[in-house]
């Protein structure tokens, strides 16, 4: 193995006297600078996301954004209560799709979605077996034919800030690994190593007297190991490949070697270094999965490792999420037998898991977005 370089010199991030740890939304903007984020603890996530829309919508659009509000909240609440799994599928679609456009208007994505459509098509390939050959079309919006909104599209650019280059197929096999609970039910299923690589720090770094400030990733290295991947494959698979590189690291906790993986390039500030942490954050957020807990740490992030031919239907945690929920309503609404046989399959524990696990993961991610602030359920009442 070739020799690693040496850590680029630096120390960690400090605001007011305390080490910055990682967040999608590490800090907030006071009148004159930035300050250290805190973790929001809510029992009831639905009234934190009403307070975020009525504080951040637009007047215009805050009608709309409140009533589809009330939907999701009540689709949930259905769907929580009813008696077979296999009528939650739907009625989870359509509280994650209303969530979706409050969110997509209080960031003003668009100011209505009256008349918007779906933004999918499900699709089997000619073999027909479902889930294995069942594929979504994703349009791009506005619809090319008569100029409507697509949700999925829409949902994608409020969610990550770019859309869809052109219509695209999603493949559900290459969907359904992209979640993280009950992630290695998937595994076991598919006969395949599993994706997900848990990062056991991530660490904003600053050289004072180059004005240079940079992300590192910590791993452990057993990690690795256990996948039978090399370095070279774990950048490459995590599509980190010419933006990280690994250098030494002496560090062992428990016994268990880190690895640390460091920004190539690093970025200039001007004035604070905490001006530029948003910028880190953005160019790293995409490469990271993140599940919600009500113990310390609250949040947890993980790479996810995929074929360089899966790489392009990679969608970002929420859209994955929202993507795989429409295809189960769909089956559930229009073919429901087929659900049935796909419950009693090899993947049958991985829906089911998606199906009971999922949701609340997915308010409390969103919730998240709404409020611009890491938000979680306490652990205790």
């Amino acid at each position: 193995m070739s020799r690693l370089a040496p850590p680029r010199e630096g120390e960690r991030i400090t605001v007011r006297k305390r080490p910055l740890s990682f967040s999608f939304w590490p800090l907030y903007r006071t009148s004159r600078r930035f300050g250290l984020q805190s973790t929001v603890f809510a029992l009831d996530p639905w009234i934190l996301i009403r307070s975020s829309i009525k504080s951040r919508c637009p007047a215009a659009s805050l009608p709309e954004a409140l009533s589809c509000l009330e939907q999701s909240q009540d689709f949930y609440s259905a769907s929580a209560t009813a008696g077979m799994m296999a009528s939650r599928p739907l009625l989870l679609y359509y509280c994650f799709m209303n969530l979706m456009k409050a969110y997509a208007l209080t960031v003003q994505q668009q100011s209505s979605f009256d008349q918007a459509q779906h933004g999918f098509s499900e699709r089997l390939r000619p073999s027909r077996r479902e889930l294995d050959d069942a594929f979504l079309q994703a349009f791009t919006s506005p619809n090319t034919r008569n100029g409507a909104l697509n949700l999925f599209d829409e949902f994608l650019k409020a969610i990550s800030g770019s859309g869809l280059v052109a219509d695209i197929n999603l493949d559900l096999p290459v969907l359904l690994p992209q979640i993280v609970p009950g992630h290695r039910l998937w595994a076991e299923a598919a006969n395949s190593r599993e994706r997900f690589i848990s990062v056991h720090d991530i660490g904003f770094n600053v050289n004072y007297a180059s004005n240079e400030i940079w992300i590192t990733l910590d791993l452990f290295a057993d990690d690795l190991t256990r996948l039978g991947i090399s370095r070279a494959t774990f950048l490459s698979e995590a599509r980190l490949y010419g933006t990280f590189r690994e250098v030494k690291s002496d560090v062992n906790i428990g016994g268990r070697r880190i690895l640390r993986f460091e920004q190539i390039l690093a970025n200039h500030y001007t004035g604070r270094p905490s001006d530029e942490v948003p910028n880190l954050v953005a160019a790293i957020k995409p490469f990271l999965w993140a599940t919600v807990a009500s113990v310390p740490p609250y949040r947890r992030y993980y790479l996810y490792l995929a074929p360089a031919a899966e790489q392009p239907q990679i969608l970002p945690q929420l859209l994955s999420i929202y993507a795989i929920t429409y295809y189960l309503g769909s089956i559930t609404r229009y073919r429901p037998h087929h659900f049935d046989a796909i419950a009693q399959g090899r993947m049958g524990p991985r829906i089911e898991e998606f199906i009971s696990g999922q949701p609340l993961q997915f308010i409390y991610l969103l919730a998240s977005e709404f409020a611009k602030q890491d938000v979680t359920k306490p652990s205790i009442v």
